[in-house]
């Protein structure tokens, strides 16, 4: 699987990846630290624990970095969520939570498809 195979299994946009990061090996080397990243991990176990604090902060980290990496369906979700964690807890956002996780798990299948990475 090449990058834009990548990127169209993940629901993202390729070419705007390519735009902002040039190389293709500068966007491999940024889906692997985010295939490292412990942000969603954080993110389930703030919704375990009932933190909205926690929840919000690990919703940003995603958001952000999808954004940037143009992970569009992902960062869609995490945006989402981001706004109902806000300003507090957010029953509707803990509702959801399994849709981000969706979208997470598919993101990284297709890291692993494509870089060889496991987490």
């Amino acid at each position: 699987m090449n990058l834009e195979q990548c990127y169209k299994a993940m629901d993202g946009d390729y070419e705007e990846a390519k735009r902002r990061l040039r190389a293709d090996r500068l966007i491999v080397k940024f889906l692997r630290k985010f295939a490292d990243d412990p942000s969603f991990s954080r993110f389930e176990a703030a919704i375990a624990a009932h933190d909205d604090k926690a929840a919000f902060l690990a919703l940003h980290t995603i958001k952000g970095v999808a954004q940037n990496l143009s992970m569009t369906a992902l960062y869609q979700k995490a945006d989402t969520l981001c706004e109902l964690f806000r300003f507090g807890w957010s029953d509707e956002g803990a509702a959801k939570a399994d849709e981000l996780k969706t979208e997470y798990e598919r993101v990284m299948t297709a890291i692993e498809r494509h870089v060889g990475y496991e987490a």
